[in-house]
């Protein structure tokens, strides 16, 4: 079971910084890659697979599926494939469903989704780098997250 942990320190003072882990949250590096189906129809049609869209994925134990960014999802070709009726905190909304690929380097592993949330987060940045997923409890229902806040940590074993 691939193990991810990420502890936020003071650079100065090497203590733990449970202020840094509310500030920044948990979040890991994501690329947003086509679908195996799509990659392989291009590969075959001698065409150029897109090449991921990569930025940062935010664990969101408030969110019951995984979602991804709209527009780096419609960016890598992949076509809207259905519609979900999504409770937000801005009330109820349509979003389009989209296949496609998550893989997640610091735990070398990929998840293949059927179906996955199109969501906007333009303009959400973490670190610099763009919020491009929002880690649901579907992903979270295969493994154990543990979340520090004293500590300034957390644990994603998948």
């Amino acid at each position: 079971m691939p193990i991810h942990n990420r502890h936020y320190m003071d650079r100065l003072s090497h203590q733990h910084t449970p202020g840094a882990l509310v500030a920044v949250g948990a979040v890991l590096e994501v690329q947003i890659q086509v679908p195996k189906a799509l990659a392989d129809l291009l590969e075959s049609q001698n065409q150029a697979i897109p090449s991921p869209v990569v930025g940062f994925a935010l664990i969101d134990t408030g969110a019951t599926r995984t979602c991804a960014d709209q527009s780096a999802l419609s960016g890598l070709g992949i076509n809207p494939i259905g519609l979900v009726s999504m409770g937000t905190a801005g009330g109820p909304t349509q979003c389009s469903l989209f296949p496609a690929r998550l893989w997640f380097p610091s735990l070398n592993i990929g998840a293949e989704f059927d179906s996955i949330v199109g969501v906007n987060l333009q303009g959400q940045v973490v670190q610099e780098q763009p919020l491009m997923v929002l880690i649901g409890r579907d992903i979270l229902s295969r493994g154990l997250l543990v979340y520090s806040g004293n500590g300034g940590f957390f644990t994603l074993a998948l």
